[in-house]
């Protein structure tokens, strides 16, 4: 007994000496080893990269990678067949794979070591991939609503580009000068000043960047705003650019010169001069061919309001992997590394304006990226029967307002009247 408390107070007293000298060595088991598969879109060298780097920090873990080419089902597919750990997908396939029980919710304990960077992340991103009240997923990149200029044709008819701090008078006047509807300069080639559709999303852009609004809140509505003055103002704007500035191509004719594929074969082909189109997609990274024009992007235009429109893609986890712990490792390893978000924006702010980053994709590119707006508008994965049917009411009013060259304030205040009947209904 004495010789036993003898030792223990030796191992007490003598702190300097490791606590392994205190303790019987014992044979440590081996570490578990680990294969997670992980599945996305597309082939992806950086990600394999990554890969290969998280293996070399955790030798115990190993990453297997299913690269899918197809379009969006192909992946779902793949993730409801095959035995995926974890995988990235855009944000519209959330309410699918939650109704199918594919993927597993995520809890705070099991979120903890995001609680560091919780706020690093662009506003929005996190909530955007939440679904009655729980976390499904972790944003794995950004996309957000950029311009393109057709430099090929600025540079030829010596039109200066405008800088990025650039407002609507601006937008106007380049697209006036960059645009030649019959026919460009000793050439019968055309040049459409801003490729636009009222169907697309370009009039709720200038709707919202001018502060209006169509609906109270997009994620949670309670009455339409159609009728609003800064609403009516940018409709009747937007429309002007079909009917009273001719900047913006009648649809027929656009399909007339580009028959098969419209506005996105007008861009690949020169025909554009101004557009709007996704982050990712520049230079063409997600169309079928390469553009062939030279390009210069820049944020969207200054108006009354900040604005920006994002949409999101995430990590998830599926329901059926055995090892969910590993599999979100490796997710906060991945949120820590700009090159994981491929052609989107890296979905926190330090990675978005970081000089690595900028390195990778250029200083312009990188400065359109650190000028995002804060006030961004994550588009919902699912739209409420509400908010639909106003979407609809809004774009026929639009439609209506170009094809007839009426004034939006009396078609906007009957169309308000119709919208304001949805929302009676129980």
């Amino acid at each position: 007994m004495f010789r036993r408390i003898a030792f223990i107070l030796a191992c007490v007293l003598v702190a300097l000496l490791p606590l392994s000298a205190c303790v019987p060595k014992m044979a440590m088991p081996a570490s578990e080893q680990v294969t997670l598969t992980v599945a996305y879109r597309g082939e992806r060298p950086e990600m394999k990269a990554l890969f290969e780097r998280f293996t070399q920090a955790h030798p115990n873990i190993k990453v297997q990678a299913i690269e899918v080419t197809g379009p969006g089902a192909d992946l779902r597919r793949t993730v409801a067949a095959s035995e995926v750990d974890l995988f990235r997908d855009t944000r519209d396939s959330l309410s699918y794979y939650i109704s199918s029980n594919l993927i597993r919710p995520l809890d705070e304990m099991q979120l903890t070591d995001w609680a560091d960077i919780r706020e690093d992340f662009f506003p929005g991103t996190w909530e955007s991939l939440t679904s009655g009240g729980q976390q499904w997923g972790i944003p794995a990149g950004l996309d957000v609503l950029v311009t393109y200029i057709n430099l090929d044709q600025a540079n030829a008819l010596g039109v200066a580009v405008p800088e990025s701090n650039w407002d609507l008078f601006d937008f106007l006047d380049v697209t006036n000068k960059l645009n030649f509807p019959e026919g460009l300069p000793n050439s019968s080639a055309r040049l459409f000043g801003f490729c636009s559709s009222p169907a697309s999303m370009d009039p709720l852009v200038f709707v919202y960047l001018h502060g209006g609004s169509i609906i109270d809140d997009i994620n949670n509505p309670t009455r339409p705003t159609l009728d609003d003055p800064r609403t009516i103002e940018a409709v009747q704007w937007y429309a002007d650019l079909f009917t009273r500035y001719g900047v913006a191509p009648n649809q027929e004719l656009l399909r007339q010169a580009f028959p098969r594929y419209g506005i996105n074969e007008a861009q690949v082909r020169g025909g554009c001069a101004v557009w709007f189109g996704w982050y990712s997609a520049r230079g063409g990274r997600n169309m079928p061919i390469e553009w062939t024009i030279k390009w210069k992007m820049l944020p969207l235009p200054k108006d009354q309001a900040s604005f920006g429109l994002g949409d999101v893609e995430g990590y998830y986890i599926t329901a059926k992997s055995a090892h969910p712990r590993e599999a979100l490792m490796l997710v906060r390893y991945l949120t820590d590394q700009w090159e994981a978000s491929g052609g989107q924006l890296p979905p926190r702010r330090s990675l978005a304006t970081s000089k690595e980053y900028a390195k990778s994709v250029g200083a312009e590119i990188a400065a359109v990226a650190a000028r995002q707006s804060e006030n961004l508008i994550i588009i919902p994965s699912t739209l409420s029967s509400r908010l639909e049917g106003v979407g609809q009411i809004f774009f026929n009013a639009l439609t209506t307002i170009i094809n007839e060259d009426l004034d939006a304030a009396s078609v906007l205040g009957e169309a308000q009247a119709r919208a304001e009947a949805l929302f009676q209904q129980p």
